[in-house]
């Protein structure tokens, strides 16, 4: 009877866990003139390709590619881009893509907005005139236009485009000088959120400011951090329960690494916000992806200090990703990483091999508002080495429920961006990532581990070989339900092909694959 038992539960944990499956693929033969590309999920209709491919008389042809959720082709047009156009931030909102072009290298330059809508390829096209020397930090569509942050001589500001108004409107309200925009949401409920960072002779501070879509300012709070901190980064996580919740990273007062997180509960006026430190030692995950005796000894060294009552310190860098409501409370996101200064050149014995001059192209996709936070500290950095991520839970009053984490083994990228997607299913999360050759997953239960491994990615044909997966380009996305996306550069030989429709055997391919975990 015991044994039985034992099949039955194991064969109700295969039904509900398994791994991976790749359940479609998506191939683009690779041109030598192509440029960047960017690929990006629309809801749960499919995903929206675009990329610079060549040159024109009057400036470049980008091609653009709808694919739905069998990643067949819906439409592929070209779209014409203005010489004078400087490429400065996308979105996807509501099944529609938001290109925003400025008309020129200066600041004050006039803007170009273009719409497409993911359904049948229509386009819409507003020129924006500008008056404005705004250095463009955030932009976040909302149902009624576009809201864009930046500064404007070194002071924070904001300014909305209704879609169809002739020209940008800048928000009222007072910003400190010279301090830092780290935040820009729109909450869906006809709202947005901008948080800023802000310095007296104490310290700094965070000010959170909510707004109505036409740009009145319904809600500011002031939010105090403790004494001899820094806050590092900070993410809303939108209305819930009538409150909103900031998280994020903070150090010491004088240090540009991270010594922890911090949850903020925002109060309406006259209640006392709830604010909550979490020591990187507080998580019994955090130090996993190091060598286990080396984690043991700093974890010794750190909690010896707890209990003689000094002040417990270890410092690294993180990007943080974002803080989401949970049913307990919410779920913040986050990943270790080097920067490296290496001044590499992309040069081999003086000259551009492929991979080289395909990494060399993806760096031209950085060149837009979304880059990384000035606090972030990295600027000339040539790369980025990740080592780990980090998810905890914390309930509605900010105490902390359980932590894990993920490995990244041997991963260097161009950019700083998040590289482990996470989706929730039932009682279980999901973490994937594209690594080198293989896709790394893990499967958890708050601080329990359901399943760990790698899988390979396939071609649609048996007679396929995949010689060489370009390093440090393309990405992994959560896309639906339990699916992901994972994207990237392969070089490919198919001898029976080749000689069957007398073509070169070795083809490079842009290649998309959808993943499902189970």
């Amino acid at each position: 009877m015991k044994y039985l038992l034992t099949i039955i539960a194991l064969f109700f944990w295969q039904q509900n866990y398994s791994q991976p499956i790749q359940t479609n693929r998506y191939e683009l033969e690779e041109k030598n003139n192509d440029d960047y590309v960017n690929i990006l999920p629309v809801d749960d209709e499919g995903i929206i390709l675009f990329r610079d491919t060549k040159d024109y008389d009057d400036g470049d042809l980008w091609n653009l590619i709808a694919l739905d959720t069998a990643l067949i082709e819906k439409w592929n047009i070209e779209l014409a881009i203005d010489s004078r156009y400087v490429f400065k931030a996308y979105e996807v909102v509501d099944s529609k893509l938001f290109l925003l072009f400025r008309k020129g290298e200066y600041e004050k330059k006039d803007y170009h907005l273009m719409v497409i809508t993911f359904k049948d390829a229509s386009i819409e096209r507003y020129d924006i005139e500008n008056e404005i020397s705004l250095e463009l930090s955030h932009m976040s569509v909302l149902s009624t236009g576009l809201v864009l942050a930046g500064y404007i001589n070194f002071s924070p500001a904001l300014v909305l485009y209704p879609f169809g108004a002739k020209s940008f409107e800048v928000v009222p309200g007072y910003f400190k000088d010279r301090s830092t925009i780290v935040d820009l949401r729109d909450n869906g409920n006809s709202t947005f959120n901008a948080i800023t960072l802000e310095n007296d002779y104490e310290g700094n501070y965070l000010r959170l400011r909510t707004y109505s879509n036409d740009g009145e300012l319904l809600f500011e709070r002031e939010i105090k951090t403790k004494e001899n901190t820094k806050i590092l980064t900070a993410k809303s996580s939108g209305f819930t329960d009538g409150n909103l919740v900031i998280g994020g990273t903070y150090g010491l007062k004088k240090s540009s690494y991270a010594s922890g997180y911090y949850v903020c509960v925002v109060k309406p006026e006259g209640q006392d916000n709830i604010f909550k430190y979490h020591n990187f030692y507080e998580l019994n995950h955090f130090f996993d992806y190091m060598n286990p005796k080396r984690a043991e000894r700093l974890r010794n060294k750190m909690e010896s200090k707890s209990l003689k009552g000094k002040e417990v310190n270890f410092t690294t860098r993180i990007l943080f990703n974002g803080v989401q409501s949970t049913e307990n409370g919410y779920l913040f996101l986050s990943e270790l990483y080097n920067p490296n200064y290496t001044n590499s050149s992309f040069m081999n014995n003086g000259f551009l091999t492929r991979d080289d001059e395909l990494r060399r192209r993806a760096l031209a996709s950085q060149n837009y508002a979304r880059q990384p936070s000035r606090l972030q500290n990295v600027q000339g950095a040539d790369s980025f080495e990740y080592k780990e991520t980090i998810l905890f839970e914390v309930n509605k009053t900010g105490d902390l429920l359980w932590d894990n984490s993920m490995k990244i083994e041997d991963l260097e990228k161009r950019e700083l961006t998040q590289v482990v997607q996470v989706s929730e299913r039932n009682e279980s999360i999901s973490m994937l990532y594209k690594g080198e050759d293989e896709l790394h997953y893990k499967i958890i239960q708050g601080s329990e581990v359901i399943e760990e491994n790698n899988i390979k990615p396939a071609t649609d044909d048996e007679f396929d070989k995949i010689l060489n997966t370009v390093k440090g380009i393309g990405e992994t996305f959560f896309w639906y339900e339990s699916y992901f996306i994972v994207w990237g550069y392969q070089k490919i030989e198919n001898k029976v092909r080749a000689a069957k429709e007398e073509i070169e055997k070795n083809r490079y391919v842009l290649y998309v694959d959808k993943i499902n975990v189970l």
